[in-house]
């Protein structure tokens, strides 16, 4: 699929935006992808087709960057500068002409959650409604990946630090579904806002899930925070970055948005094998119907 649409991809050197690129690569689509590092636009416009020099931090390179493109994925660190950098990069994608936004946000079932990133997306969301732009936002709930990063954390129990349903969605799925929007165009998808694994599990689904798929018995165990945080919080522990955060604190703040959205470094080895059988019986894919509207 080819079309005259000028994308931009940003985050590529992180696991969503480089799933997005490859998949735009593939369908032949016409795009370039941001980068901050100068020293990498080479080696990204060899591997993608096409590169622009943008730097988040610094919205002078903004008008630069966005000469004839015509959709962005939106994507950002998950710091506090993620306002700042969404609002100036909305202003300028305004000024500039852009005609679609397609934004990676986050899934809550509570309008009112107070969990930081939850709250940031929010207000990242509220602004770019009000631009004038279409725009299309992402909200997944929890990354598969994230499960096998630390959920279950000893053998038989899927042990939890809320008896909240959770979303389970694969990184590849999101990074498939924003590649056709972004194809697809405003036409069809602006002013959308879609949710995938709206078919949130609660621990006990979770675990019923898991047996059913490996064969082997699984109980779930709901934890309260503080032994949840020194459990799966040490060193070297999929946790690790957020225990040094704020310990329970962090974690109730996650309970009450319903969900992690974190960027983590990955600490564990994964089966690929087990991987795929637990996430084909956990979250079928959005061309199996786990994506709808939010509304």
């Amino acid at each position: 699929m080819n079309n005259s649409s000028n994308l931009l991809v940003l985050g590529v050197t992180g696991q969503v935006g480089k799933l997005v690129a490859t998949n735009l690569k593939r369908s032949e689509a016409y795009f370039s992808v941001g980068s901050r590092r100068r020293a990498n636009l080479e080696e990204l416009a060899n591997q993608f087709g096409s590169s622009r020099f943008i730097d988040l931090d610094d919205p002078r390179t903004f008008d630069e960057a966005l000469k004839n493109v015509s959709s962005i994925f939106l994507i950002t660190g998950y710091t506090v500068d993620m306002l700042v950098q969404s609002k100036t990069l909305i202003d300028a994608a305004r000024r500039n002409g852009v005609k679609h936004i397609v934004h990676l946000g986050v899934f809550s079932r509570e309008h009112d959650s107070y969990q930081i990133v939850f709250s940031w997306h929010q207000l990242i969301e509220a602004y770019l409604r009000d631009s004038g732009i279409a725009w299309t936002n992402l909200h997944p709930n929890m990354f598969i990946a994230e499960f096998f990063a630390g959920w279950v954390v000893k053998p038989g129990v899927y042990s939890v630090f809320t008896s909240k349903p959770v979303g389970f969605t694969a990184l590849e799925d999101v990074a498939e579904a924003a590649a056709v929007i972004l194809m697809e165009g405003p036409e069809k998808h602006g002013g959308k806002d879609y949710c995938f694994s709206a078919d949130a599990l609660a621990p006990g689904q979770v675990a019923e899930t898991l047996t059913a798929a490996t064969g082997h018995k699984f109980t779930a165990e709901v934890r309260d925070v503080e032994r949840f945080a020194k459990e799966v919080g040490g060193p070297g522990s999929a946790y690790e970055s957020a225990y040094a955060k704020g310990g329970p604190q962090f974690f109730r703040e996650v309970e009450h948005g319903n969900g992690v959205h974190r960027k983590r470094k990955r600490r564990y080895k994964e089966n690929s094998r087990s991987r795929t059988i637990v996430a084909e019986g956990m979250g079928k894919s959005t061309r199996q119907g786990v994506i709808g509207d939010c509304r």
